[in-house]
């Protein structure tokens, strides 16, 4: 059966763009007439987020995309991590215990310097994860995962959910595994090393799925998508250099370093991935027919929507909203300004959120074409598979 695949990357409140380029894609496919495009749904980090927000909602794509918009345009940090003095003073105190004593007593040591217990009830109170086996069993969906990084064998895990038919993979270091999704699951692959804390689901613990996860549509393809359209969070890496090296000559503060690191532990592997998919593309379609039918990859179809804008820029004007603690934080290894990329993966605020999913959607209705495109295509070939199963 013809599946399109809608997959997400993410990273903490840069996920309030995906949200915006979905209500792009719900307004296209409402003026369709089709209200649920997608059979598979894929995510990490925040992307996982708004999956399950998806997946785990009564109405239909249409519906639930508009939702979620609404869920970004009125966030607070405070729905997301504790940033109050106490809470960040014991991190503080435990932390400099640890590295000055040799970690102590471990199984009181903190792994987190802020608590995400807030994140938690959220997810739990928006999402009904009972709905992801109806629209599975209803034929509404296909299969819902969510990907998280295993601490213990440094391996991308995909926890998947989804028709019986579908096997789990194994390739190299990302495996998968089928479970009934839930907030520990979402958690997990949304735990933003050393800024929130691993989670543990079963005798394992897990972080955020964003890192090294140079495959993030893999999982949508192994669950059966022949057609994608994938949503990132960074605007595309050639204009990396160029928006950021700004201060030739200066050593770096540790700011900046922290900015480096964060942003190669965040990464977006949508460019290499979309780069293997266009080789494998082009490959395929050199073959003839038979030989087409012989291999075992396959041609994807694909769009790729990313940022027009570069989020660290907005968030450098709209830091002074961070809770007061967080901001006395980043003012101490340098500058806010300096702070920019982890500002922007921190602000959980209405008015940068809002923006976001402004950009967001004016990115995606420019694809307006391309997305009808896919959508029209796939419920065409979905309704003359459905046909000739039964004449």
């Amino acid at each position: 059966m013809p599946c399109l695949g809608l997959v997400l990357s993410g990273g903490g409140a840069r996920g309030a763009y995906q949200a915006g380029v979905l209500a792009a894609i719900a307004h296209v496919a409402a003026k369709t007439k089709i209200r649920n495009p997608f059979k598979i749904y894929s995510g990490v980090s925040a992307g996982a987020i708004n999956v399950a927000m998806l997946a785990g909602n009564s109405g239909d794509f249409v519906e639930s995309a508009k939702n979620l918009v609404s869920l970004w345009s009125h966030i607070n940090s405070d729905q997301i991590y504790y940033a109050d003095l106490m809470t960040l003073s014991r991190g503080g105190l435990q932390w400099m215990s640890e590295f000055s004593w040799g970690g102590g007593n471990k199984d009181s040591a903190l792994r987190s310097l802020l608590s995400t217990h807030p994140l938690s009830n959220f997810i739990s109170d928006k999402c009904h994860f009972n709905q992801i086996d109806k629209k599975i069993k209803s034929g509404q969906l296909r299969a819902v995962s969510v990907s998280a990084l295993d601490y213990e064998s440094v391996s991308t895990f995909t926890f998947f959910q989804g028709s019986p038919d579908i096997v789990p993979w194994e390739r190299g270091m990302h495996r998968s595994e089928r479970t009934n999704l839930s907030t520990e699951h979402v958690m997990a692959s949304s735990a933003i090393p050393l800024l929130f804390p691993p989670i543990q689901i079963g005798s394992r613990y897990f972080g955020d799925g964003c890192i090294r996860n140079q495959s993030p549509c893999g999982p949508a393809i192994y669950m059966g998508a022949d057609s994608l359209i994938a949503i990132g969070v960074r605007r595309r890496q050639d204009t990396w250099y160029s928006y950021h090296n700004t201060s030739a000559g200066q050593a770096p503060s540790v700011s900046r370093v922290a900015n480096v690191l964060m942003n190669a532990v965040m990464m977006d592997g949508f460019e290499s991935d979309i780069h293997r998919i266009e080789q494998i593309n082009q490959s395929f379609s050199t073959l003839t027919g038979g030989q087409k039918k012989k291999v075992a990859v396959h041609a994807i179809d694909y769009l790729w929507i990313s940022p027009s804008v570069d989020f660290s820029e907005i968030a450098k004007e709209k830091g002074s909203e961070l809770p007061r603690m967080i901001r006395y934080l980043l003012r101490g290894p340098g500058s806010i300004e300096e702070s920019r990329e982890m500002l922007s993966y921190l602000l959980f605020t209405p008015s940068y959120c809002k923006q976001l999913v402004d950009i967001g959607f004016s990115d995606g209705m420019k694809e307006k074409d391309r997305i009808e495109e896919l959508i029209v295509s796939k419920a065409a070939k979905s309704h003359s598979v459905k046909h000739q199963a039964n004449p």
